[in-house]
């Protein structure tokens, strides 16, 4: 495959649409020996026989050095390459950062020749995921990468890389899976309720759980419009607001004579718990959750945060329409 004017690719798109896989995909089909790429890698498919896919199978192959942040790397079952003490302390304590000695380390691997003849292959994910000091020095390997280096990466918060990074590179945007795609990878998987899991997730099964905090919303729904005293236990802040934010989205969406978005199968419980309280009052509630989920991740008492915001929904859904 001839050179390209950008040997750096930005794949982009939102979290759980199956960035990472698009990532991996593109890698296989440029590290493939029996199948090679004359044109676009993200539209290729690699054979799966050939030595060099039995490597990248084994997570062996010399030609690929993927760099992810270590919280990912764990998250994703991958092991960092050669990493020194420093970095491993660094990672330690900044286990969503993308460290500057790893950096120097891939720059590093770059300017070697390949160990099979072909391309190398840098896998950068997420772009975003890196302070000043490592985002410049990788710059400096984008400005002038080797003849055979390929560097693809991934973001799901595009504005947040940096200029001087995003100019370097070709942008490609990456959408999810459709509807049926997703209840497939779903079932795929074994998921007994995969369209109410797709609907809940909005087709982001690619996130590490995309079912988080459906189950918790439709307990709380229940007890919501049968009276009783919502237990608010069971569950994180971050993925109560989450889940608040869903259900107070249909509450509204019915209110206003249309159909669930996320909670399909509940329009009779969300009927009756949409027609109650004040039009102004569940909009300032929804106000407040969105700027309550930007500190979810870090409440005092995270036990209490719920349950407050829980008590408030009861209070919403008590009151008589106006």
């Amino acid at each position: 495959m001839e050179k390209r004017d950008f040997p750096a690719y930005l794949l982009y798109g939102e979290r759980g649409c199956g960035l990472w896989d698009g990532l991996m995909r593109a890698a296989a089909a440029l590290l493939c020996e029996r199948t090679p790429v004359a044109g676009d890698p993200w539209q290729a498919r690699a054979c799966g026989e050939c030595a060099g896919c039995h490597l990248l199978r084994a997570g062996t192959h010399p030609d690929l050095r993927v760099l992810v942040p270590p919280a990912l790397g764990a998250e994703l079952g991958l092991a960092q390459a050669e990493q020194t003490e420093q970095g491993a302390e660094r990672r330690a304590a900044a286990g969503r950062e993308i460290g500057i000695d790893d950096v120097r380390s891939l720059i590093d691997w770059a300017q070697s020749t390949s160990h099979r003849g072909g391309f190398k292959v840098a896998l950068v994910h997420p772009l975003d995921a890196m302070a000043a000091p490592a985002a410049n020095a990788l710059l400096k390997l984008l400005e002038e990468p080797p003849a055979s280096l390929c560097f693809f990466t991934g973001t799901h918060q595009l504005e947040k890389v940096l200029p001087t990074l995003r100019s370097r590179c070709s942008l490609r945007p990456w959408k999810g899976p459709g509807a049926a795609d997703a209840v497939a990878e779903l079932q795929r998987r074994g998921e007994s309720d995969a369209a109410a899991v797709a609907r809940w997730c909005r087709n982001a099964v690619f996130d590490p759980e995309p079912a988080r905090g459906l189950e918790w919303t439709r307990r709380l729904l229940r007890q919501l419009a049968a009276g009783e005293a919502p237990q608010p236990d069971g569950v994180t802040p971050a993925v109560a607001i989450e889940s608040l934010q869903k259900l107070s989205l249909d509450l509204q969406r019915v209110r206003a004579g249309l159909a669930p978005t996320y909670l399909q199968g509940f329009d009779e419980p969300l009927r009756q718990l949409a027609q109650r309280g004040d039009r102004g009052a569940w909009q300032a509630w929804w106000q407040r959750l969105a700027q309550a989920a930007r500190h979810a991740d870090f409440p005092l008492h995270a036990g209490l945060a719920v349950q407050a915001w829980v008590v408030e929904l009861r209070q919403l859904c008590s009151q008589r329409a106006r």
